[in-house]
């Protein structure tokens, strides 16, 4: 089936003050999770649903408010006016032949609306880290990034590339980081060490990470008492195993 895509953007307003934060589909879903309580948080408001047959379809209730009446799909933009942030959220892995093509897409849709930058949010087997006693986190940034000199400042690990780009257990992040370069699109990568299991701690330490570079809460309160954990968390692992079969 050759690959097809919907847009359908509730608010086609201009984005070019705005950074773009997605995740790729990864080990331990830290990215997701990130960008979960990223728009929990700030409430950012969706707008745009996209339809592709290269993300496999999911269909469920709104994660970030029980009372809503509408329903969510597998791709989606959130926007917040007072950080200046898109977030783009996948529910759901990609078709691998389709990856490529629909990473193209979404570069130059947000080209077209002259996005400021691009952020990709990602893990890394756990095991991949050789040193284990420096921080779990590590970045890859262009060289037109914005946010470079931040990371520098702040001491942060640079990704050791050898010949190509790869990031173990990263998804596509660095298929789509090629993308960016190719269209020259300021991005970066940050991504973090992690196992599979309860990776709610991944998400919060990434948002932390992050908002070291870029402003995403107020800096008068507390990080930690800023962040608001989406409602579907609640049944992350599933319901608790019925009382009768004991």
């Amino acid at each position: 089936m050759d690959h097809t895509s919907i847009w359908n953007f509730l608010d086609d307003s201009d984005l070019s003050q705005y950074s773009l934060i997605l995740p790729s589909v990864a080990v331990g879903n830290v990215g997701q999770l990130a960008c979960d309580l990223l728009i929990s948080s700030l409430n950012m408001k969706k707008i745009a649903s996209v339809y592709s047959s290269a993300v496999i379809p999911v269909l469920g209730y709104d994660p970030y408010n029980l009372h809503s009446t509408s329903i969510s799909n597998s791709c989606e933009i959130y926007k917040c006016e007072i950080r200046n942030i898109v977030v783009l959220q996948l529910r759901a892995p990609l078709v691998y032949k389709s990856a490529r093509k629909f990473l193209e897409e979404v570069v130059r849709k947000f080209k077209e609306k002259s996005i400021k930058d691009f952020i990709i949010l990602t893990s890394s087997f756990a095991h991949e880290n050789k040193h284990i006693s420096t921080s779990p986190f590590r970045y890859v940034s262009s060289d037109s990034c914005s946010h470079k000199k931040k990371m520098l400042d702040l001491n942060w690990i640079e990704h050791k590339c050898v010949d190509t780009l790869k990031i173990y257990g990263g998804g596509f992040a660095s298929l789509l980081y090629e993308v960016c370069q190719e269209n020259y699109i300021p991005c970066f990568i940050l991504y973090k060490y992690c196992s599979e299991g309860d990776n709610i701690p991944d998400a919060y330490d990434m948002i932390s990470q992050l908002s070291s570079i870029v402003t995403l809460f107020s800096e008068k309160s507390d990080l930690l008492s800023q962040m608001v954990q989406p409602v579907s968390w609640k049944l992350l692992f599933g319901r608790p195993p019925p009382r009768d079969i004991y």
